[in-house]
């Protein structure tokens, strides 16, 4: 498997886990998109550092990413049970499999963000959760 394989093989599984959310509705990654059904999530590559490992000629890769979660258009009446919950959730299903189905060797969550979110000049409620991610590559 290439580089490129085994890079996207770690956002396809985090877009498997968070499909299979009952509380999300709709899951992009790397894609163009409308706002079509709430709570929607977007995975967002962020850089990645790579290094070489201890061990021989693999390289280490730290993967950073983003899941911005857009919960609703309206003000929540209990950000703790329209917001922090979903998103919540989203680090728990992430967080049940921390290899990402062996994908990775470990994934951390590195940011809980709650708050206001602009998106195509419209004001969202939601947040962003980060993770950090660790995979061995050998060329």
């Amino acid at each position: 498997m290439g580089y490129y394989e085994s890079y996207k093989a770690v956002f396809d599984r985090v877009e498997t886990v968070i499909s299979g959310l009952t509380n999300v509705s709709q899951v992009v990654t790397g894609g163009r998109f409308r706002v079509q059904s709430l709570p929607l999530a977007i995975i967002n590559p962020r850089e990645t550092r790579i290094g070489q490992a201890e061990i021989g000629t693999m390289l280490q890769n730290e993967i950073e990413f983003d899941v911005i979660l857009i919960v609703r258009g309206t003000e929540p009446d209990d950000w703790f049970a329209d917001v922090l919950d979903p998103l919540g959730g989203i680090v728990d299903a992430i967080l049940a499999d921390r290899t990402l189905n062996g994908t990775v060797k470990d994934v951390i969550p590195t940011l809980f963000s709650p708050g206001e979110i602009t998106f195509q000049n419209r004001l969202y409620y939601g947040g962003l959760a980060r993770f950090s991610a660790l995979m061995f590559y050998t060329p």
